[in-house]
């Protein structure tokens, strides 16, 4: 089984629900815009040693964007199979 499948069995059995996934990927994608907007004003205003912390953020807070789309996909799929067994 794979990492988003274990998270998203997890988040199932939790009461979660794919909605509440996409509000956080959305989140942290408008998170990860803003770290890189600070990581290119410093970059600009101080130095490129500076910005790596930023850019480094930024592409970590990617990473649980992408995540959390993920796990919201697997529990749509699981949604959508719910609705048509009614």
């Amino acid at each position: 089984m794979l990492f988003h499948d274990q998270v998203a069995l997890k988040a199932r059995l939790d009461g979660n629900t794919s909605a509440q996934f996409r509000a956080a990927a959305q989140r942290h994608a408008n998170a990860t815009w803003i770290y890189l907007i600070i990581g290119v004003a410093l970059w600009y205003f101080a130095s490129w040693l500076w910005a790596l912390i930023p850019f480094a953020v930024a592409v970590y807070v990617a990473f649980q964007s992408i995540s959390a789309t993920a796990v919201a996909m697997r529990l749509e799929k699981y949604e959508r199979s719910q609705g048509s067994a009614l």
